[in-house]
């Protein structure tokens, strides 16, 4: 019987998880706030708290609590959409910047490792399912 897919991929995270903790520790970082800070980037601005919670399938109040938490330590900043006076843009800051470059610049390390048995026509399958379950399940796999 061969292992299920969903077991394996739960794996694949945790492992993941915890070498991007240990990697990311040095910046006070962990893999959730990375994975915020990298998202937001990504979008430039045209993310709200909500948009947010709901991209990470946690409830409004727990991402107010994470995004407070990075606004503390200044690597994000919240500011008034001018379209809509009631809505919160946000966005990195400049040290939130450095900090995202500095840990992308050490998640490539862990990646290669990690990577390192998968050659580039693999590694290009592998995005593009990784892909397109992301792409079934919550309708985008562009992240």
């Amino acid at each position: 019987m061969h292992p299920r897919i969903i077991y394996l991929i739960k794996r694949a995270e945790i492992e993941v998880t915890s070498r991007m903790g240990q990697a990311l520790e040095k910046f006070g970082v962990t893999p959730i706030q990375f994975t915020v800070l990298y998202f937001v980037h990504q979008y430039k601005g045209d993310l709200s708290s909500a948009q947010l919670s709901r991209r990470f399938a946690v409830t409004p109040q727990s991402m107010g609590e994470l995004i407070a938490v990075l606004q503390r330590k200044k690597l994000l900043k919240k500011a008034v959409d001018p379209s809509h006076k009631r809505k919160l843009q946000i966005n990195l800051t400049p040290k939130g910047i450095q900090t995202l470059d500095a840990c992308n610049t050490e998640l490539d390390c862990v990646e290669a490792e990690l990577l390192a048995s998968v050659n580039a026509k693999e590694l290009t399958k592998l995005r593009a399912l990784i892909g397109k379950i992301l792409n079934s399940s919550r309708g985008s796999g562009d992240d």
